[in-house]
């Protein structure tokens, strides 16, 4: 009966921090937005700063990411403002779809080498450290994280 017991406390704990990623990912959006005109210097530098000490990026990939995050930025902000507004769960749908496939093109670029990097680095965090793995899942996708938000949305 306790493993019983055990079992249907699981997939709530999963949905807890499934929820939580959630909530992460908009505030960091928000945090940005609230920036002004300098969010989308903010986002891009963040998010290539962050993935840099993990993947190293080549002088020829800086300006393709570069490029890669101000795209994203530009993409999202507009579906932010609008699922902030409207509250409606279809925004809030192609929030999340958008920022999937934002993760997975983000991953295309990566050289093999450099996507196992990144991928065992956010598999650490994910394991052993839950700030840094908080800091990171508020803008990428460990690959537990990815898979469970493709099977949602």
């Amino acid at each position: 009966m306790r493993h019983f017991f055990l079992l249907l406390l699981f997939p709530m704990l999963t949905f807890g921090q499934f929820e939580k990623s959630i909530k992460l990912k908009v505030a960091v959006i928000q945090n940005f937005v609230q920036k002004g005109e300098e969010g989308e210097t903010a986002y891009w530098q963040t998010k290539g700063k962050i993935t840099f000490g993990i993947v190293n990026y080549t002088e020829e990939q800086n300006p393709i990411f570069k490029e890669l995050f101000i795209n994203q930025y530009k993409e999202i902000l507009p579906i932010y403002n609008r699922m902030i507004v409207s509250e409606d769960e279809k925004d809030t749908d192609l929030f999340i779809k958008i920022l999937i496939r934002q993760e997975q093109d983000y991953r295309k670029l990566l050289t093999q080498d450099q996507l196992k990097k990144y991928l065992n680095q956010l598999a650490e965090f994910e394991k052993n450290n839950p700030q840094a793995n908080d800091s990171y899942s508020s803008l990428f996708f460990s690959e537990n994280l990815l898979k469970e938000y493709i099977a949602r949305f």
